[in-house]
């Protein structure tokens, strides 16, 4: 499965993403937005995430594309003439295996056309929810099970098992 986001709609949907804009500005929110992307697709075994921003003017000069450190994000940014809308629906008709993607957002021009392609959809809230179960279940290993559970029998119980089937220990 392969997620492409679109980036200013979950920013202004989730309230730490949107205040990390409004006190810190853009590229404050891009890192951690990366990190928060990055954190997902390793505890989900992805192999990228596309995030689709907005361009603007004074940003044109920068590359329309780049690449997280790590190579699990994949930043675009939109022609600053365009919108993220077009180019994630683009992005979207472009692919052969269309099925195997999922556009996140709540952009009702976006989810129509994208469902049109034949692409899978996801609301941002519906996204961040996953996110944090899936990061959540990866900081926990054991899946809350009992750790006790995978270190064997205390030897008193093995003899006494040992016993009841009839071997002596």
């Amino acid at each position: 499965m392969k997620y492409v986001i679109d980036a200013c709609n979950l920013i202004f949907h989730d309230t730490v993403l949107h205040e990390t804009l409004e006190s810190r500005g853009f590229p404050a929110v891009r890192a951690l937005l990366v990190r928060i992307l990055t954190r997902f697709a390793y505890a989900e075994r992805l192999d990228e995430i596309v995030a689709v921003f907005d361009g603007s003017e004074k940003a044109a000069h920068r590359p329309r594309s780049e690449v997280s450190a790590d190579g699990k994000v994949r930043l675009i940014f939109a022609n600053p003439r365009d919108q993220a809308d077009r180019e994630i629906v683009e992005l979207v008709q472009g692919t052969r295996q269309r099925g195997v993607i999922t556009v996140v957002t709540n952009d009702r021009y976006i989810l129509r056309e994208v469902k049109a392609a034949g692409a899978h959809t996801l609301g941002s809230g519906a996204f961040l929810k996953r996110i944090r179960c899936s990061v959540h279940r990866a900081q926990d290993p054991m899946r809350g099970e009992d750790p006790r559970k995978f270190h064997g029998l205390p030897p008193r119980e093995v003899d006494e098992w040992m016993k009841i089937f009839g071997f002596e220990p």
